[in-house]
């Protein structure tokens, strides 16, 4: 639906986003994933024109939009990181002034106001004043006044950060369903367990893009085997020691209280790790992550 291509930006010597290319698929979830700093926020912004790229081409169905953002801004809902709703208001008020910024007609209005309430599970509480709901609430009622204009295509900037983690289940839920509506979304989170709600997936590490592809092909793709081991022992005190292998250090990591090996084909060193139990399974995104993002350090090191 929408390609960005070689898309860069900088700000004053510092390098935001640097030469990125990725597509968002139709009525699919597309994930951007990295860290605070790593370039998402500005990525949606030059998507919507926000904020103006250095170079490079954006598309909407295979059309350079050139400098013409209506294209997109006229079937996108944009619900940005901070995102602005009147805490006086209660939540019916504040869907019906963004429904009348949005044009809405009158009846179709009262009509979409019933549904999202309803999907929202927000009906109880649309008298209640926006600053008086909790976090996962408000992130509903942003959600849904976005919706009052009926985008084909919903942008998400970070929608759960500071949710609690039983309001951001049911936040991806209610986004499972736009999808399977037809709706084309593309979110942005740092949590890479909330990541797994997606379909395709851009990992961004300080404004590159260091791998992007279907979640299910990454998984079934992995290209090492990935151990998880309950060490016997001190963990802390395992993983310095096993640190001291070059061809190791880079290749486990804790992840509660197991460690994680990541197993290439040229070493195998879990002769050297104590353990109680060990078994391989199926990487998560967190284990891809962080697989690319060390292959992507080393690339950095060695040019």
């Amino acid at each position: 639906m929408v390609r960005l291509e070689n898309i860069s930006k900088s700000f004053k010597n510092i390098k935001a986003v640097d030469n990125i290319s990725f597509k968002i698929p139709e009525s699919k979830i597309t994930i951007i994933a990295g860290a605070d700093g790593s370039g998402k926020s500005t990525i949606f912004k030059m998507i919507v024109g926000l904020i103006k790229k250095d170079s490079g081409k954006i598309y909407l169905q295979e059309e350079d939009i050139g400098k013409n953002y209506r294209k997109i801004t006229s079937i996108a809902g944009y619900m940005p990181e901070r995102f602005s709703l009147y805490k006086d208001l209660t939540v019916e008020e504040n869907m019906d002034f963004f429904a009348d910024i949005n044009q809405v007609p009158e009846k179709k209005k009262e009509e979409l106001k019933s549904r999202l309430l309803t999907k929202t599970g927000m009906s109880n509480f649309k008298n209640r004043r926006a600053g008086d709901l909790s976090g996962g609430m408000k992130q509903k009622l942003a959600l849904s006044t976005i919706l009052l204009s009926i985008p084909e295509f919903i942008i998400l900037d970070e929608p759960t950060t500071g949710v609690d983690p039983l309001s951001r289940i049911e936040f991806f839920n209610i986004i499972k369903e736009l999808k399977e509506d037809g709706k084309t979304i593309i979110i942005s989170t740092p949590y890479l367990d909330e990541a797994e709600n997606g379909d395709y997936i851009v990992f961004v590490r300080n404004g590159r893009i260091i791998k992007t592809d279907s979640i299910n092909i990454l998984k079934n793709n992995f290209p090492a085997k990935l151990f998880k081991i309950l060490p016997k022992g001190n963990i802390f005190e395992i993983i310095n020691k096993l640190k001291k292998y070059e061809d190791l250090k880079d290749n486990i990591y804790i992840q509660g209280k197991y460690l994680k090996y990541i197993q290439t084909e040229e070493s195998n060193y879990k002769h050297l790790i104590p353990h109680y139990s060990i078994e391989e399974e199926k990487p998560k995104l967190e284990d891809i992550y962080i697989y690319y993002e060390r292959m992507e350090e080393q690339r950095i090191i060695e040019a």
